[in-house]
């Protein structure tokens, strides 16, 4: 014959609740930013012109669309 397993003990400890630290809020502008100036490293001017004259592309492609036109990332990626 097996033995049975241990009872359980009747005093358990509540678990510690999840406190999720605080975030910051998202800024797409600092997030375009950040995308730009790691696309960047290596460049040489050539292919820095070349990407310049392709973000200028995309923003005014983006300024015909509903959707795409109140976005803050573009212009901050065509800014920097």
């Amino acid at each position: 014959m097996t033995t049975p397993w241990p009872p359980r003990r009747s005093a358990r400890r509540p678990l510690a609740p999840r406190v999720a630290a605080p975030r910051e809020p998202v800024d797409p502008a600092r997030i375009g930013r950040r995308v730009v100036r790691r696309r960047a490293k290596g460049m040489d001017a050539d292919a820095v012109a070349a990407a310049l004259e392709d973000a200028r592309f995309d923003a005014r492609q983006d300024s015909r669309h509903e959707d795409l036109a109140d976005d803050v990332r573009g212009p901050a990626e065509l800014a920097e």
